[in-house]
């Protein structure tokens, strides 16, 4: 199994490494005028976030506490941030699901500029997908982060992708897909989601892999959610 910083100073991470993003997205939302979506979808897509499991292949998931000024500013749709365990091993892997119902609230405001910002070093970018065992592959981009104070260093391994209001294409590994829905005014108004599977940069990664292609069987729901614009949405308007 993989290895990596002693048990209590990963869980002390895993709050201040899923909040990056939020910290990020919260100050932009300052500056952005929403564009109103409709509230059965949005509801929706809540609940589908809502479904992802507490318990993922013998890894049993914790809840993590927003933190209260990222959620007053940032005001997302939906937000889970969960840690999950296996009881056994101890091996750890984190989520982070973000859904704004505001497009222009997720633009920027992704690993590559959030992390840096947050003192941070991006050590490697690749793009690549996740194989899942029913459904089409999901694109992600992929993340090695890094950062230590002289005594100590911690490293982790970020499978990004975003989920987009577009049925022909609703996945995509970078803000591309995030453009391509603002050239539509009405699915503009339906937000956007990120999902973030994050992991010790030390974890063997053939458990890795496992770990991911497990989660992202279970986004099924999610991207359903998310992509019931309207068929061939996607025309600017």
């Amino acid at each position: 199994m993989g290895s990596g910083p002693p048990k209590d100073v990963s869980a002390r991470l895993a709050a201040p490494l899923t909040a990056i993003v939020l910290v990020g997205m919260a100050w932009y939302s300052l500056a952005s005028m929403r564009i109103g979506g409709n509230e059965a979808y949005l509801r929706g897509v809540g609940l589908a976030i809502d479904d992802l499991p507490m318990q993922i292949d013998g890894y049993f998931g914790v809840n993590r506490p927003v933190q209260e000024a990222a959620q007053e500013l940032l005001r997302p749709n939906k937000l889970l941030q969960r840690e999950y365990t296996h009881p056994i091993t101890q091996t750890s892997f984190s989520i982070l699901i973000v859904h704004c119902g505001d497009v222009r609230d997720m633009m920027g405001h992704y690993p590559p500029v959030c992390y840096p910002s947050n003192g941070w070093d991006v050590d490697g970018v690749s793009g690549e997908a996740i194989v899942r065992s029913d459904g089409g592959p999901i694109p992600i981009t992929r993340y090695h982060v890094s950062r230590g104070d002289g005594s100590m260093e911690f490293s982790r391994v970020i499978a990004n992708t975003f989920v987009v209001p577009r049925a022909d294409e609703p996945l995509g590994r970078d803000d591309r897909a995030l453009d391509n829905v603002t050239r539509t005014r009405w699915s503009s108004g339906l937000g956007a989601a990120q999902v973030q599977i994050i992991t010790d940069a030390k974890m063997d990664e053939a458990v890795r892999e496992r770990i991911e292609r497990s989660v992202a069987d279970r986004l099924e729901g999610l991207i359903e959610a998310v992509s019931l614009g309207r068929e061939g949405e996607g025309e600017s308007t």
